[in-house]
């Protein structure tokens, strides 16, 4: 029911599994989470874009160190028409509205709740998880982006 692919935080992923299943996607250790389902590593090209779509919900759990910045596991997810629940990034909210695109959680607890809320909202999880894409789609694809370097590239001439 609930995907992450990497042990950013072991406590968050401990507390969600007294919530739901979750299924961890890493070649990191995963004894510190005994409850969770360790799935090992698989292509990131092949598989995980199927895991991402089809997950109810995806986590994105960065490590402590990582104060700033979008994850592109963050990008990924919302391309594939996942719902992403992730750890506050203040870089998400400038190109993402949260509770529209996707959802954040500010500690285990209200990790918790927001698990056990959208677990039990499909409809609305299913919304955002689509406004995302469209999101994505619009404002992170090739073109757009190389269309951003280039005038970048202009304007610093």
């Amino acid at each position: 029911e609930i995907a992450s692919c990497l042990v950013g935080s072991e406590m968050c992923i401990r507390d969600s599994t007294n919530v739901a299943p979750v299924a961890l996607y890493s070649a990191s250790d995963t004894s510190l989470c005994p409850k969770a389902a360790p799935m090992g590593i698989v292509s990131y090209t092949a598989e995980m874009p199927d895991i991402f779509h089809t997950t109810k919900i995806n986590l994105n759990i960065t490590l402590r160190s990582i104060t700033s910045g979008i994850p592109l596991r963050a990008i990924d997810i919302l391309g594939c028409g996942g719902f992403l629940l992730s750890n506050y990034q203040p870089e998400l909210c400038e190109y993402f509205t949260p509770d529209v695109d996707f959802v954040y959680f500010e500690d285990p607890d209200d990790l918790a709740e927001k698990v056990t809320y959208y677990l039990s909202h499909e409809k609305e999880r299913e919304d955002i998880a689509y406004h995302g894409y469209q999101t994505v789609t619009q404002n992170f694809s090739y073109p757009v982006q190389v269309s951003r370097m280039f005038e970048l590239f202009t304007s610093a001439l």
